[in-house]
This record gives structure tokens, sequence and C-alpha cells, in this order.
């Protein structure tokens, strides 16, 4: 990709060929794409129950307490007809989603033909608009070194 970048920067001539080429660009890249997993859920929940009771109890209840002693005797008899309704709703909600990232690191540099670094550059991406991190990372690399050349060569005179 940087190869492609600096062919159409047309600032440089490319060339794959040792022996015509002034400097020869190194480096080293690193591209990471991880995932993150996100989920979330809602739920409500309402029920409501109504009925009604017909029905007839009796008791009776008797004896006698006497002195700090005694003892008491009873009884109930009872029943109940009845009838009961419910309704009972519910609502759930459940969303996951996955987001994916891709991060790009690249450290070049120039080299002339005796060895010596002559230009490097860092740069790193999280991707841009419309191209990923890898073609973002190499567009970096070439604006840098356009820039760099065009810029003025700033030189110390002593006075």
């Amino acid at each position: 990709m940087v190869v492609d970048s600096l062919t159409n920067s047309k600032v440089l001539a490319v060339t794959e060929n040792k022996d015509k080429a002034d400097a020869i660009l190194k480096g080293s890249t690193l591209e990471k794409t991880s995932q993150e997993a996100h989920s979330y859920s809602d739920a409500t929940s309402v029920g409501v129950a109504h009925g009604s009771v017909h029905g007839s109890s009796s008791g009776n209840l008797s004896g006698s307490f006497v002195g700090g002693t005694g003892n008491i005797n009873g009884s109930s008899t009872g029943s109940i007809d009845g009838s009961t309704n419910s309704t009972h709703m519910a609502d759930a909600t459940s969303t996951s989603s996955v987001t994916t990232a891709n991060d790009a690191r690249a450290s070049v540099r120039l080299v002339n033909s005796d060895g010596d670094v002559i230009w490097t550059t860092t740069q790193e991406s999280k991707g841009a608009k419309y191209k990923g991190a890898s073609a973002d990372v190499a567009n970096k690399i070439v604006k840098q070194l356009v820039w760099d050349m065009e810029k003025p060569a700033v030189t110390a005179t002593k006075q």
C-alpha cells in the first residue's frame, strides 16, 4: 500500500532495481483486529387477578374456667364456592451487536546506498472514513515523506 501510494504521489520514482535506487524504503507494520460484543435486554410484566366468593360458615365454642383450671371445647364448619379469573401480560426486548475495530501501525525508514538512515517516521491509524486502517497508515506515511521533502532545509550559520 505504501508503494502504491508513493507511485500515485508522482513525487518519487519507484523502482525495484537496487542498482537504480538512490534510497531504499524499509519498515515493519502491525495490524490488529478486535471485536467487541454488546448485549442489552429489558423486560416488563403485569398481572391482574379478580374473583368472587360465596359461602357460609358457622361455629360454636363452650367450656368452663374456674380457679385457674378448666377446659374449652369448640367446633366450626363452613364452605366456600367461588371463581377466579386472571390475566398476565409480558414484553421483553433484547438487542445485541458486534463492533469490529481495526488498528494499524507502521514504522518506516529511508536508507541511502551507504546504509545511513536519511528519513524515518512512525504512523498509526484506527481507520479513516472511507478506507481501512492499513490504507490510511500508508497514506499518512507518504504524506509525511512528501511534506518532509518539500519543507526547506534548516541550516545553521556561525556569526
